[in-house]
């Protein structure tokens, strides 16, 4: 606003996205301007007050001008403080709400198990100097409207180790079919020897702590902390964050959503949930399919990562308290996402090379115990732990008659960009693929029945509820 004396002031209250660690309140002083910035990992709130006197006008007296332009400095000052005074009390109501609400959030998702302590020493998250390891599951326990009666099984099986030293995050994926020793059973069955089985059916066994257990006795790496997402909850958690980019390394269409070699784009969380389910029309079967389900986790995290401001994080945590399980607590939660924030900017990615075996003409997935070795010795240099011999894998499954048949893979480490000579090459992958699928009409009932009792991919490979949802925005 000009006034006749020609004095320029002005208000500008604006948002200003940034990631800080601590509130703070900046004060500046050239040309009178107040700068108010506060935080708590989500959202930044910048207020900036100026005023500047370009002109005077010249007057009778220097002396009447002086006292007149103080005391219209001084007015101004009070209105500036008065408004910063406002501001303030509205930001801090603000994010005393949002802190509330995530605390609350926090605590119903907060769920302790007790698994076998592999590590001498606890680790220390609040000082970010010590590498940490998750193991994210994809649990099949359905929607709340289901009201499924059973378990379910954790058909996907990622381990993730974080290190803030060499600023790495290193990911693993372990398929569900994994022919492993499923610790804990014995005990809670009354069963005599070592029980061995589908590595995704110590869920449903025994929930997450058999899980943990039986991913750490298979790799010989401890897991800290776990995190368990009901897979049909992705599609609230992926609307949630405003969707997430992909580059889809191959193409193919999935009841509906259609995906081109080398395209990129905004997935809704419909079409995320696809993009990973997919496995019959890809050259690499399963091990594409693990490829692509670390695409979205990895696409997931970026986008929560960069989030500056989250303006809609009530829907964020309401995603989250239907869908998520983990043993983080908020302060925990607040520490690795701050300090080891850097860490989560570089990923390797490594995949399980083994054998298609069928025992008692159950299909299984076989790893032997050179391939478990190599793969336990990388996570443990990424961890920071001691490198182990051949003689710490438990080598008991190699005494059973396999009937084997060679299933190939590739499981040197790669980064997240996929190369198309390899992946989705055209000689092996025709576009014009028919999904046998396609032309039936699947019901609920139908999806329900094979779902629960048949060992197929058709909890990927079918969608009983692809017309419920918006394919767009």
């Amino acid at each position: 606003m000009t006034s006749a004396r020609g004095r320029t002031s002005g208000l500008l209250l604006c948002r200003k996205r940034h990631y800080l660690d601590v509130c703070s309140i900046k004060y500046l002083m050239k040309d009178y301007c107040w700068q108010v910035r506060m935080d708590q990992g989500l959202s930044c709130w910048t207020i900036v007050v100026s005023t500047n006197f370009l002109s005077r006008e010249r007057g009778t007296t220097q002396m009447n001008e002086t006292r007149k332009s103080r005391q219209g400095k001084k007015r101004i000052l009070k209105t500036v403080l008065s408004i910063l005074m406002i501001a303030m009390i509205g930001v801090i109501a603000y994010m005393f709400k949002a802190y509330s609400d995530i605390g609350s959030t926090a605590e119903s998702i907060y769920n302790e198990v007790s698994v076998v302590e592999m590590r001498e020493e606890s680790i220390e998250v609040e000082t970010a100097t010590q590498p940490i390891s998750f193991v994210l599951l994809g649990v099949d326990t359905g929607t709340a409207e289901e009201e499924r009666t059973e378990t379910g099984r954790s058909d996907t099986i990622i381990v993730c180790t974080v290190n803030p030293n060499t600023k790495t995050t290193t990911l693993l994926s372990i398929p569900r079919d994994t022919y492993s020793e499923i610790m804990g059973y014995g005990d809670l069955y009354d069963y005599y020897g070592d029980y061995y089985d589908k590595m995704n059916h110590a869920y449903a066994f025994g929930g997450t702590e058999m899980s943990i257990n039986t991913v750490q006795e298979f790799l010989n790496i401890p897991i800290d902390y776990y995190v368990e997402v009901n897979f049909d909850g992705l599609v609230d958690i992926v609307d949630a964050v405003g969707g997430i980019e992909i580059t889809s390394p191959l193409t193919f269409d999935f009841y509906g959503p259609q995906f081109i070699e080398g395209e990129t784009r905004i997935l809704t969380g419909f079409e995320a949930l696809q993009f990973a389910r997919m496995r019959k029309q890809d050259p690499d079967g399963d091990l594409g399919r693990q490829k692509r389900q670390q695409m979205v986790i990895k696409a997931i995290l970026d986008k929560v990562l960069t989030m500056g401001t989250v303006v809609n994080y009530k829907n964020i945590l309401t995603t989250l308290e239907d869908n998520v399980q983990l043993n983080m607590s908020l302060d925990e939660i607040i520490s690795i996402a701050s300090g080891y924030r850097k860490s989560m900017e570089t990923f390797q990615q490594f995949y399980v090379e083994g054998q298609e075996v069928y025992i008692d003409e159950i299909y299984y997935y076989y790893v032997d115990p050179e391939e478990r070795l190599r793969l336990s010795n990388i996570l443990r240099t990424e961890l920071e732990l001691p490198e182990v011999s051949l003689e710490d894998i438990s080598t008991s499954a190699n005494e059973l008659d396999f009937e084997t048949q060679q299933y190939e893979t590739d499981s040197s480490s790669t980064d997240t960009t996929y190369d198309s000579s390899t992946y989705g090459q055209s000689d092996v992958y025709t576009p014009n693929y028919s999904d046998p699928y396609s032309e039936e009409t699947v019901t609920e009932e139908t999806y329900t029945e094979e779902y629960y009792y048949d060992e197929t991919d058709t909890y990927y490979e079918e969608d009983p509820y692809a017309s419920t949802y918006d394919s767009s925005y």
